[in-house]
């Protein structure tokens, strides 16, 4: 079994395989094509953190993979990464260990934005220009670059309850060449911005029917385990339109989580296969959730391994 470690990974991956190899992974999960057992969380309340577990073999691919991933939020005050973890590649027929990939977290992030990106691009109002994120942590950052990156947008505005970490991310963003500002009230982000995109690991909803309005886009990407919750659910169930990258995921946990209707509910996997946007009207209310899915980290793990074995 090779190892490869972080460097070694970043150096391999192509990106704009990863959106491709990230698109085909949600159509598998829609169309069934995916081995997965439910995933595994352990929640951390001091210092605050998760560890997950996730696994899934895509039917028909040469291998599966085991996905371990961390996210303690209080380690940038250590100096330490809010993120960590690795993943586990094996040969599918016959069970063999081939590689770990020491990606620190990387691989979970990069799949995470990608998604992020794939489902604003679905929702996103036509000649999208302003992206407002609210977190200003690693998936924050990520999907700010990921979302602007798709979108072609050319505006991002920044909230978090650290209004220092929102301006040194903007700043950030701005040494990189984006347009971006710190934004100091989050009813102002949500008024103002063509997407929203919601990266916090918040218990209690941090958007909810004060700030909805016609036209409102969100992709909410936090709830990513039992407890979690970004919006409030009648702000969910007002929605015209509601995206999730696994149906039964989502309703046992996430934003989605207690919807009246769970036949409104629409996987991002059906929608790619329509069209790479959705036929929406300039006012309709859309909201994408996204929980996590294994098969996420099978297509990612095994596109990198494939470009890694290439450069032996």
């Amino acid at each position: 079994m090779r190892s490869f470690d972080k460097a070694s990974i970043v150096a391999a991956i192509n990106e704009d395989d990863a959106v491709s190899a990230i698109e085909h992974a949600f159509r598998d999960h829609s169309n069934g094509r995916v081995h997965s057992f439910p995933s595994g969380h352990l929640r951390f309340d001091r210092p605050p953190g998760d560890f997950h577990v996730k696994g899934a073999h895509i039917i028909g691919h040469p291998y599966f993979t085991i996905k371990m991933a961390s996210s303690f939020f209080d380690n940038p005050k250590r100096g330490l990464p809010s993120s960590n973890g690795l993943m586990l590649v094996f040969n599918a027929e016959s069970g063999e260990p081939v590689a770990t990939l020491l990606d620190e977290g990387l691989l979970t992030d990069l799949r995470t934005a990608i998604a992020g990106s794939i489902a604003a691009r679905l929702i996103a109002p036509e000649s999208a220009r302003r992206i407002g994120i609210v977190g200003a942590g690693t998936q924050g950052a990520m999907q700010a670059r990921w979302v602007s990156r798709l979108l072609g947008s050319a505006e991002i505005g920044i909230w978090a309850r650290d209004a220092a970490r929102a301006e040194a991310l903007a700043a950030s963003l701005r040494s990189e060449g984006h347009e971006a500002k710190a934004v100091s009230e989050l009813n102002t982000l949500c008024a103002q911005n063509d997407v929203i995109v919601t990266t916090t690991p918040s218990n209690t909803p941090l958007i909810g029917m004060e700030q909805l309005r016609p036209g409102l886009r969100i992709v909410a990407i936090g709830a990513d385990a039992t407890g979690k919750r970004e919006l409030s659910l009648d702000l969910v169930e007002a929605a015209d339109v509601l995206l999730v990258d696994s149906r039964s995921q989502c309703l046992a946990y996430g934003d989605c989580a207690g919807i009246s209707d769970p036949t409104r509910l629409i996987e991002i996997g059906e929608a790619l296969s329509r069209g790479s946007t959705l036929a929406l009207s300039a006012e309709s209310i859309a909201i994408a959730d996204l929980t996590g899915i294994g098969v996420q980290d099978a297509a990612i793990a095994e596109l990198a391994w494939q470009h890694l074995t290439t450069k032996l």
